[in-house]
């Protein structure tokens, strides 16, 4: 369940998820080995072996066929190293970390999704997106795509896609914080971001930590068995009968992207004159874990930038409240997350109209 030890209920996944067992328990039996992966001897070989495989089950279970994959401290490390010396071009709906290092010029329209037009000119695209679960169309061969929030979730077809460069992340998979991945097609050659010895095929110097590595790496295989057996279409279900339910209530909230294919996780409401900000504190002090946004831009007081681009004005762009579930997540507790949720409004309302 997603109820936590100390009775909350966890609606943030998007933020980060709920470690896994199968990671949980790699991370647990390894906690002791000692071993530095570029040394010689026997402790040393052995944690070699374990970065190697892991790094080879991940390639595999996400059917990368030609490149490398490099172990980062997560993925805003993997866009940097990714997009850190050549002038890239993106939307406004992408994550943070991708437009530090990007020209953000390329358009999007109200359904949220970045117009085919233009596509065939993006340097860089994320498969979903962490506020509102919009799914995009890729193009094929491009340069670099952000799969940070759409591993494990939808099927991601990197074969098909072939994109040249992926950034990854293991805590939003039910892995460990601390650890992530670019992908590097064979083509691809980048200067390293962080220089040193010549650990990651000299892409990214500094011991790799074999125990956050091989729990990403169960947790990618997780997630992957997750996909398999439908347990995120149930998850959908329970996304589309949270949505169902609160604008029974609350006609005049509406779901962002509500008209384009999501995650199945996902649901961003905005509710007229009511701050995602001030939802988002009430619900905490009530029990509830959920987001007014990208946890990397919360603390920051100002409209999504995600909202602003799908052509909401700046106000209306200020009142989004971000759910996302988990593939644990129970009826029962969405339906105490509605409960709650439909008595603050009543509560907005009477205010409001006042």
């Amino acid at each position: 369940m997603t109820l936590l030890s100390n009775g909350r209920i966890y609606l943030d996944w998007n933020a980060t998820s709920l470690i896994c067992n199968p990671a949980r328990t790699a991370f647990l039996d390894l906690i002791n080995e000692v071993g530095n992966p570029s040394s010689i001897h026997l402790e040393g070989r052995k944690a070699r072996i374990i970065v190697e495989s892991s790094r080879d089950q991940i390639l595999e279970l996400l059917g990368f066929a030609d490149g490398k994959l490099v172990f980062t401290s997560g993925a805003t490390e993997a866009a940097a190293l990714i997009l850190h010396n050549t002038n890239f071009s993106c939307s406004p709906i992408e994550h943070e970390c991708v437009k530090k290092w990007c020209n953000i010029s390329i358009p999007v329209n109200g359904a949220g999704q970045v117009d085919e037009r233009e596509s065939t000119k993006l340097d860089v695209l994320q498969i979903a997106n962490s506020e509102t679960g919009v799914l995009q169309n890729l193009p094929k061969s491009l340069y670099c795509t952000d799969a940070v929030q759409a591993i494990g979730k939808v099927n991601c077809d990197f074969q098909e896609l072939a994109p040249k460069t992926v950034i990854m992340s293991s805590h939003k998979i039910g892995g460990p914080k601390g650890v992530g991945a670019a992908f590097l097609g064979d083509e691809v050659k980048i200067a390293p971001l962080i220089k040193g010895g010549m650990q990651e095929m000299g892409y990214r110097a500094g011991t790799e930590n074999f125990i956050l590595i091989a729990a990403f790496s169960e947790a990618i295989k997780y997630s992957k068995k997750l996909l398999s057996e439908g347990i995120w279409e149930k998850v959908k279900e329970l996304r589309n009968y949270l949505e169902t339910e609160i604008q029974s209530v609350a006609k005049d909230t509406n779901v962002a992207g509500i008209e384009s294919n999501r995650l199945p996780n996902t649901s961003c409401i905005v509710t007229p004159g009511w701050s995602g900000e001030n939802q988002v504190i009430e619900l905490d002090l009530m029990g509830f874990s959920v987001s007014s946004g990208s946890a990397c831009t919360s603390g920051k007081i100002s409209a999504s930038d995600t909202l602003l681009a799908m052509g909401i004005d700046e106000t209306t762009a200020k009142n989004g409240l971000r759910i996302s579930l988990g593939p644990n997540t129970k009826k029962s507790e969405i339906e105490s997350f509605i409960s709650a949720w439909k008595s603050l409004y009543i509560k907005h309302k009477r205010n409001y109209l006042r």
